[in-house]
């Protein structure tokens, strides 16, 4: 499966590395600093660090011989490293039985000698040519106890630094480190994933509110991230560019509808002088459909290129009002109108423009619902809008594409723009909605608007 992208994750990782790289190259440098600037303290951790070996190296072999046995790769090259060395020298003894590298002074001998045993441990200068040395005798409380006595240790910078971190080891800083280098790095992935996230996310909010309307909200570089602003900027000028192209696409077409109402209105008037009454009939029809194409493409131009102003609104007393105006229409197809209502229904919405639906659902159910007696329309408490009639209505298959613009029903045969739904759909996009077409229950169409709940009922639902 492959893993989704992720800018967080490799930031992190590259966090993570270079923390750790940091604390490594610190500590080196931390301790080589201190090495640098005292001469004492490199030489006394450098036979420190030898007699320890030491005292752990020694033991007794199968025969009861008294051996030196150093275990450790670092710990047998610091051993190495000190037997290369022409002043160094060791005693390692028992009581009874002793191992001897190298020449013992014999003023550090006589130190040897003399030191009481109840003396565990005990530094001392000694001098060897024209060279001062530093060393270390030491006695532990095994039984029975072994001496260590170690002299002539000169280590250079950086086979001290080998001592020091072989040393430091078992104290349990390495660990504490990588504790810390832990802690800190989960820190680090869930403050880089938040810190990268958190603009992303603002950014994407105000994407969000992008209406889709010409000249319509931008996504704001207000507080976007310097990173970000070049890919906003690029977004809000496509934004721009689409804009355009749509301001001039409803411009003709508003110009185009706007120009051809004035002739279609001498045209009809011109229909009369007609002598023939068939022919009129026809020529009469068609000039009311060109017509009403005009007057629904002049009102899709209208709705795609403004934004809606949204007031509380009550459905019933539009409903009502709309069905006030289409009566007497509704009377000359033979048909009455009834209106249901169970009160008021207030939903946040553009009167004006649930108006335009309202009498858009009515004229198409004048004109394709035929045979229809009683055509209904009611306003239900769910926020829904119903008109239903009697008529064929439309097959399940077709349903949806009726929502298209220029789209006709194929049992359709009358004289139909295919814009009327299609405005609807718009309208109801427009407040949130939904469009649904269904079959009565009585065989015709029925058309549901359904407005969204507002955001205190759905805080409540």
């Amino acid at each position: 499966m492959r893993r989704p992208n992720s800018i967080a994750f490799p930031v992190a990782i590259v966090l993570i590395l270079g923390m750790a790289l940091m604390m490594v190259i610190s500590t080196v440098l931390t301790v080589a600093v201190f090495l640098l600037t005292d001469g004492q303290s490199r030489k006394k951790i450098a036979v420190e660090s030898v007699v320890e070996l030491l005292q752990d190296g020694v033991s007794y072999d199968h025969t009861g011989k008294f051996v030196l046995e150093v275990e450790g790769v670092i710990a047998e090259k610091i051993i190495r490293l000190s037997e290369e060395q022409s002043e160094f020298w060791y005693f390692v003894s028992d009581g009874t039985q002793a191992i001897i590298h190298g020449a013992v002074p014999a003023s550090v001998q006589h130190i040897i000698d003399t030191t009481s045993p109840q003396v565990f441990s005990s530094e001392f200068s000694y001098m060897a040519g024209q060279q001062q040395f530093l060393g270390l005798r030491k006695l532990n409380a095994e039984d029975p106890p072994k001496l260590v006595v170690v002299g002539g240790v000169t280590f250079s910078n950086a086979e001290t630094l080998l001592v020091v971190l072989r040393e430091i080891w078992p104290q349990g800083l390495y660990h504490l480190l990588g504790i810390v280098l832990v802690a800190t790095a989960t820190i680090a992935v869930v403050a880089v994933k938040r810190t990268i996230a958190t603009p992303v996310r603002r950014v994407v909010d105000s994407a969000e509110q992008i209406d889709g309307l010409p000249n319509g909200r931008r996504i704001s570089d207000r507080d976007t991230p310097i990173e970000l602003k070049p890919m906003v900027a690029a977004f809000n000028t496509a934004l721009g560019c689409i804009d355009n192209a749509f301001e001039a696409q409803r411009n003709f077409l508003a110009n185009a509808s706007h120009e051809l109402r004035t002739p279609l209105t001498k045209l009809r008037l011109k229909l009369d002088l007609v002598q023939d009454p068939d022919v009129r009939e026809i020529l009469v029809r068609d000039t009311a459909r060109l017509a009403s194409i005009v007057t629904t493409s002049l009102q899709l131009a209208r709705l795609s290129g403004q934004a809606l102003t949204f007031t509380m609104v009550d459905l019933a007393a539009i409903a009502r009002a709309a069905i006030a105006e289409h009566v007497p229409s509704v009377m000359k197809q033979g048909m009455d109108i009834e209106f249901k209502a169970e009160g008021r229904v207030i939903v946040p919405g553009s009167e004006p423009a649930i108006r335009l639906a309202l009498d858009n659902l009515i004229i198409n159910a004048m004109r394709h619902a035929r045979g229809t007696e009683v055509l209904v329309v009611e306003v239900l408490q769910a926020r829904i809008v119903r008109v239903s009639d009697e008529g064929p209505g439309i097959p399940a298959a077709e349903r949806e594409k009726m929502l298209r613009p220029f789209v006709r029903g194929n049992t359709s045969a009358s004289e139909g723009t295919g814009m009327g739904l299609a405005i609807v759909a718009q309208i109801m996009t427009a407040h949130n909605g939904s469009v649904a077409l269904g079959e009565a229950a009585n065989g015709g169409l029925v058309v549901d608007l359904a407005f969204p709940k507002t955001a205190k009922e759905s805080a409540f639902s």
